[in-house]
This record gives C-alpha cells, sequence and structure tokens, in this order.
C-alpha cells in the first residue's frame, strides 16, 4: 500500500499511522463524505483458513454494533477487494495513549487515575453487555482523546484479540496464555480456557495501580517467573499517599478469585465514583464524563443486588423508614379526630427514587443539574502508535524456559512487539 492508493473503492490512504504483527494503520479519507478514518488493515497468517477471515469479520461487526463514548467508534469494515486482505474504519482520534502519558509523567495523581478508570470500566461495561471479553486491557490500549468540550475522553482501544460470549473456550493457536503477560489475570497466567469479563476487572486494577505507582504491581525476571508471581503472589503495596479509599479498590480489583473481585464493570465504575466524590475530581486535568448508559449485564452475571452497596443505601433506607413512620403517625391522628370530615388523601408516594452519580465536574467545568450528554467521536483524530508493546504472547520470551535473566517482565515486555491499536 501507498499514499495516494484508493482502497475498497472509497478510502484515498493518506498516511501510515503505526505497524505491527497483525497488520497496519493508516490515516484515510472516505472520498464521498470527506471525512478522515483510521484504517486497520488485519495481517491473517498464511495458514489461517476461511475460519480465520470469518471470525475477523464477525468480531468486526460486533464491536461495529458497540456505541459508547469509552470505546473506539468503528464505521465500516470489510474487504480490501473481494478474497483479499481485510479492514476496519475507526475514527481517527487525536491526543495520546496513556501509556505516553505515564511515560511522560510518571505516578499520575489518585484524582485523575480514578476518573480515566471510571470511563474506562463505563466503556468496558457496554462491551461485556455485548458479550465481548477484550483480554487485553493495558495502557497501550487505553487513548486519552481530545473531547468536544476540551477535555480528555478516555477510549478503550484494540479488540483485537476479544473473546465473545458464543466463542467456544479458545486459547491461542500454540496452546500459550493470550494477553500481554504483565498485565494477564492470574486466570490467564494459569492458561484457562473459559476466561470471563472479570478478567477484564483484573487488568484494569492492574493499570490503576501503574496510574497510580507508575510502575506494575507484579515485576519478574523471566516469564514463568511472573506468570507464578501473578498466580500466588501480592501485589506490590501502594504508597501510603495513595487515598485508602482508592488503595481498597486495587485490591479487590486484584483478587486472586475472579468471585472475589467485583462483579462487573458497572460496579467498579460506581466505586471509583463514590471514592472520586470522596477524594474530589482532577484539580489540574478534565475528563469528560460519558453519558450514563443503561447497565447491560451479560447472561448469568450477578445482578445489581450483588453489587457492593452504595454508602448512600442505610441513609436511604433509613429516610424511607421515617417517612412511613410519619405517614402511619399521621393516619392514626386522623382516626382519633373523628369523621367530621373526610381527611385529606395522603400525597402519592413516589414511583421511583433515581439518583445520578459520576465523577465531579472539573472546576473548569460550569456545573450543571444533569450529566451532560454523551459528546459526539471526533472528526478529527490521531492514534500514535510507538512500538513498545507485546500484544499477543505465544510463547515464553526467549531465555525464560532455561531459567536465564532477561529483561524485569512487568515493565512493559519488548519481546514480540507490536504497536498499540493491534
Amino acid at each position: 500500500m501507498n499514499e495516494g492508493d484508493l482502497v475498497a473503492g472509497r478510502y484515498r490512504l493518506l498516511r501510515p499511522i503505526g505497524r505491527g504483527a497483525m497488520g497496519t494503520v493508516w490515516a484515510g479519507r472516505h472520498e464521498l463524505l470527506g471525512r478522515d478514518f483510521a484504517l486497520k488493515f488485519a495481517t491473517l497468517p498464511v495458514r489461517a483458513g476461511p475460519e480465520a477471515r470469518e471470525r475477523f469479520l464477525h468480531e468486526a461487526q460486533a464491536i461495529g454494533r458497540l456505541r459508547h463514548p469509552n470505546v473506539v467508534d468503528v464505521a465500516d469494515f470489510g474487504e480490501v477487494a473481494p478474497g483479499g486482505g481485510l479492514y476496519l474504519a475507526m475514527e481517527l482520534l487525536e491526543g495520546q495513549s496513556l501509556a505516553a502519558r505515564i511515560e511522560e509523567q510518571g505516578a499520575l495523581r489518585p484524582s485523575e487515575a480514578a476518573a480515566i478508570a471510571a470511563e474506562i470500566a463505563r466503556g468496558l461495561s457496554a462491551a461485556h453487555a455485548a458479550g465481548i471479553v477484550h483480554r487485553d486491557i493495558k495502557p497501550e490500549n487505553i487513548f486519552l482523546a481530545r473531547g468536544a468540550r476540551g477535555g480528555l475522553v478516555p477510549k478503550l482501544l484494540d479488540f483485537g484479540i476479544s473473546k465473545q460470549r458464543s466463542d467456544e473456550a479458545s486459547p491461542s493457536t500454540n496452546g500459550a496464555p493470550i494477553g500481554t503477560p504483565a498485565y494477564m489475570s492470574p486466570e490467564q497466567a494459569l492458561g484457562e480456557l473459559d476466561v470471563d469479563h472479570r478478567t477484564d476487572v483484573w487488568s484494569l486494577g492492574v493499570v490503576l495501580h501503574e496510574m497510580l505507582a507508575g510502575k506494575h504491581p507484579f515485576v519478574a525476571p523471566n516469564y514463568q517467573a511472573l506468570m507464578t508471581k501473578i498466580a500466588e503472589s501480592p501485589p506490590a503495596p501502594l504508597d501510603a499517599s495513595v487515598p485508602e479509599v482508592v488503595r481498597v479498590i486495587v485490591s479487590r480489583c486484584l483478587q486472586k478469585n475472579p468471585s472475589e473481585r467485583y462483579t462487573d464493570a458497572d460496579a467498579l465504575a460506581a466505586a471509583l465514583e463514590d471514592a472520586l466524590a470522596r477524594i474530589g475530581p482532577p484539580a489540574d486535568v478534565s475528563i469528560e464524563r460519558s453519558r450514563a448508559l443503561p447497565s447491560l449485564r451479560p447472561p448469568g452475571s450477578p445482578g445489581a443486588a450483588d453489587a457492593p452497596p452504595s454508602r448512600r443505601g442505610p441513609a436511604l433506607a433509613a429516610a424511607l423508614l421515617v417517612a412511613i413512620g410519619l405517614l402511619a403517625g399521621l393516619a392514626v391522628i386522623g382516626l382519633r379526630s373523628g369523621r367530621e370530615a373526610d381527611p385529606a388523601p395522603p400525597p402519592p408516594a413516589p414511583s421511583a427514587i433515581t439518583t445520578t452519580e459520576g465523577i465531579p465536574t472539573p472546576p473548569r467545568t460550569p456545573p450543571a443539574e444533569a450529566p451532560p450528554s454523551a459528546s459526539p467521536p471526533p472528526t478529527s483524530t490521531q492514534a500514535p502508535l510507538t512500538p513498545r508493546t507485546a500484544n499477543a504472547v505465544t510463547r515464553p520470551p526467549a531465555g525464560s524456559a532455561s531459567g536465564k535473566p532477561s529483561v524485569p517482565l512487568g515493565k512493559r515486555p519488548t519481546t514480540n512487539v507490536n504497536d498499540p491499536g493491534f
């Protein structure tokens, strides 16, 4: 492919954005719409048969149905030519990856880290509701895009190794775990075949720890040692300067037993929002809050009743009991006052109690009575891709089997390098 080529009869290639083992990404302009997109061209293995093509198209269709401000928008997909290569057309983003932000700044402020994690948890909730488990949550796959209101909109990228609910349990082609080693859950590290949405809760907990500490919670000299540490050892403790309410959230995300983590991404987002209500919003960074969406849970996942109770729950219950008691008292007084006049009917009970919680609006943003609506996808985007991440591990890094020292894992593996977004 070359600059100026017309692809799929409608996309004019503008410039290459990135390249990796699983394909290339170009900026391209739709000839009729005049709109720029990020075009990802998949490179399937030579040995891949028609099943691999069908799977790519099936996954692209599932991801294309996702409409959430915290998930990159897929506008189009298909074959470059009949029987030829496959492509995805996605929104083009302006901003930087979370990995680049951590590399530039080191540890982020707890309020900023919690706000970013809360938005990504909302995007994950939408994916899980559609039956998609990402399986590769990491800073390289989280993009901090410029929003319409001037703030940052965290977006989840790269569903290239995602797993759908309808899929058969499937590890990589040679039986090794799928994912990026430092962010794998214990069940991924142990090679379990049927991981569910709670593996993404773990991985987002690792990302949250990294944002707070500037480094990974699990570090080991080689692949096998890292897998063992993830499966058996506790994470490195966070500094005492991190508010306890945030440290508790990280600890729950990183429970070895999936049943002891947050039941789903909705529950994690709620916990992060509650933490932000206590510690306050980011002071110098505006994180645009996505519009609250209905909670759609994967079949078989625990319901809302299983989620950790909100701190408002006891107070709300007490208020309702007081109100019921007052109504009962008024009824007794009415009976004792005789029947000279019919008592006025009591006010109708509310049919529902609705509360809206979310990330508190940063100082620079005027307060509003209702959460702001989802920002439209930017028409101009950019995804600076840096070749420094291992996207899918299909074998231990060289030297790990023999026990020879290697670059400590947990510090962004540099073997099997792929660009983010692949």
